[in-house]
Formats: structure tokens, sequence, C-alpha cells
């Protein structure tokens, strides 16, 4: 298993939700800091935003959250992350610092297109 494939699914989609929404503060957040407390900031403010999103989002017929963007496309919500997911994404941010700049790198490059996956299901 390659360190990229430790870091959580959940974590990085949620974070390439805020990238493909043109926000990369997190990203840069997490991508930028030599400090595991910073990282957790962004990690909790990016948590933050999404549960936001899930309160205003609308349901569809299959359960699944999205936006209506301006332009009348449907934009889909990628899933929270997991307790769990958390819990390991800090546990290899304790072992090494860089799984911050890692885990940027992935919600950078993700090449799913979020619009197009329901709850961020895509791998």
């Amino acid at each position: 298993m390659s360190e990229l494939d430790k870091i959580p699914n959940e974590i990085v989609k949620m974070l390439r939700f805020f990238v493909q929404r043109k926000n990369f503060s997190y990203v840069d957040r997490i991508g930028n800091t030599l400090s595991k407390d910073a990282v957790e900031m962004a990690l909790k403010d990016a948590l933050r935003d999404l549960n936001s999103y899930y309160l205003s989002a609308q349901v569809d017929a299959k359960g699944f959250r999205f936006i209506k963007e301006r332009d009348g496309s449907i934009t889909y919500l990628p899933n929270i992350p997991s307790q769990n997911s958390i819990d390991t994404f800090l546990q290899l941010l304790n072992e090494d610092i860089s799984y911050g700049r890692k885990l940027a790198m992935l919600a950078l490059t993700w090449a799913g297109k979020n619009s197009e996956s329901k709850n961020g299901s895509e791998n």
C-alpha cells in the first residue's frame, strides 16, 4: 500500500468538492502548513462548511443531497467524512506532517467530477 493509499478517500472527496467550487483555502492551508494544529483547524473548518451545505441542500428521490448551481446544473455533495476517516488521517498526520501536503495534492488532482457522481462515490 502506497502512502497516498493510506489517506481516506472521504476526506479527499470533501476537499475536492471545495476545489471544484474554486475554494482553495482549505487545501492551501492543509498543504502549506508545518503544524498539525493548523491542519486540524482547516479540516474542522471544511467539515463545518460542508455541514452548512448539507443543511441547505435539496434531496433527490434516492436520498442524495445536491445543490442547484446558478446556471441550473446540479452538484451532488460528497459524504461527510466519518469519524473513523478523520481519526485515521489524524493518526497519519501524527506519524508524518507531510501527509497534509499529500492530502492537498490528492484533492487537487482527483480525477472524478463531483457533479457526475452521487455523494462523491466515484473512485
